[in-house]
């Protein structure tokens, strides 16, 4: 006799009792659109059934506009419930802070992320850590490390190649196969800044130059050889560089001490500056970091204490978002939607931005406990990296608390 059958009760034949849960999945999505947030919630603990259906996506995507779920692109696949409790997490300050990596002496480290692996420079050396795995496996670095004969300044991992810049003027590349290249005296003094796109790639440095290189590649995509294209002067130091992601347009960022504007828009298929942003900023302004968006939308930072973001169709600045301890920015970090990581010069403290509000961040972290600026920043869908003069901490948001 199956659970179906009919019960007899004093000559009665019955229906066996139906729960809430024998309901069909279709009425039962329609019963949840009207429950709110808390009570969804509580309906997933009651038994493993409406756990398993109210896990999924679909429960949750009515839901969609009450978070600020973070757009990371690391191949982590992680449910919509999942996005919506580490969001959460994030902006009421739920983290769990732990140590990455520590360094000896005080240094000025640059940190990149990119699939699944995290990447560091430490005085003249650069390697990758996996952040997943366990603190004695992240020790086990060597086969990704790559060394340099001076400190390396700024560095970054795009295009399966790892370009850095070095205090010496040199600019070094490696392919995925860990062939290496370089560039020795691509400028007189240290390259302070570089970036590249397929097979472009720009530096800046201290001789107040921005220079743009082309990688010439053999028949197996392996590197054959860099050749310089053009050099630009921008009239002061540059601080930083970023390459639009169509590879038409390199922003330069410099000191402001001695030039016209704190960035200088280039087009490298006219081969010539085309705008100059900031002209009103006050002198010793400089820009620190930068990040474009998008073709027309620059995001920059620096010592004005302000995160800006520009619009190259009109060179005009359509967004800034003011530090309120009156601190400097050193970087920035955008998932290119609605938040912005920027990374102070005081107390290692990062300020999360909503790019919808601009009088007060959603959220400050303080990480290290220590008078340290962040030199540098990455992130995750479930993590923060925070780069201090000492060390390297984790802000996992993914921890129950």
């Amino acid at each position: 006799m199956n659970g179906t059958a009919l019960i007899s009760v004093d000559g009665e034949s019955q229906q066996p009792p139906v729960s809430f849960s024998d309901l069909p999945d279709d009425v039962l999505f329609t019963i949840c659109r009207q429950l709110d947030i808390a009570s969804l919630s509580v309906l997933c603990r009651v038994c493993r059934k409406l756990k398993d259906l109210l896990g999924s996506d679909h429960a949750w995507l009515p839901f969609d506009k009450n978070f600020n779920v973070l757009r990371a692109d690391n191949g982590i696949r992680l449910p919509l419930k999942e996005k919506f409790r580490i969001s959460c997490n994030r902006e009421k300050g739920v983290y769990q802070e732990s140590l990455f990596i520590n360094f000896t002496g005080r240094q000025l480290p640059w940190l990149q992320y990119n699939n699944g692996k995290l990447w560091v420079s430490s005085k003249n050396e650069i390697h990758s850590v996996d952040p997943s795995a366990g603190k004695k496996n992240r020790r086990s670095r060597d086969n990704n490390r790559r060394k340099l004969h001076t400190d390396v300044t700024k560095f970054v991992v795009k295009d399966q190649k790892i370009v850095s810049g070095c205090l010496d003027g040199s600019i070094h590349v490696w392919d995925n196969c860990g062939a290496h290249t370089e560039i020795k005296n691509a400028h007189c003094v240290d390259t302070q800044a570089v970036d590249s796109y397929d097979s472009t790639i720009v530096s800046g440095s201290r001789d107040a130059t921005l220079k743009v290189f082309s990688v010439q590649y053999d028949d197996n995509r392996g590197i054959s050889g860099v050749m310089e294209k053009c050099c630009f002067p921008v009239g002061d130091r540059v601080w930083s560089v970023s390459l639009s992601q169509c590879c038409r347009f390199c922003a330069c960022g410099t000191a402001f001490c001695d030039g016209d504007a704190p960035v200088s828009i280039i087009d490298l298929n006219k081969s010539c500056i085309v705008s100059q942003l900031g002209r009103e900023h006050k002198i010793g302004a400089g820009v620190l970091d930068m990040q474009f968006e998008d073709e027309h939308t620059l995001l920059t930072c620096g010592y004005d204490t302000y995160v800006r973001m520009w619009d190259l169709r009109t060179n005009q600045c359509v967004g800034s978002w003011e530090q309120q301890f009156d601190s400097a920015y050193y970087c920035l970090q955008s998932d290119g939607h609605r938040n912005i990581f920027a990374g102070t010069s005081r107390h290692g403290s990062v300020d999360l931005w909503d790019k919808r509000q601009t009088k007060s961040p959603v959220k400050t972290f303080y990480a290290g406990h220590r008078n340290s600026p962040v030199y540098s920043l990455a992130f995750n869908s479930t993590s923060l990296f925070v780069a201090l003069d000492v060390q390297v901490k984790t802000l996992n948001f993914s921890c129950y608390k």
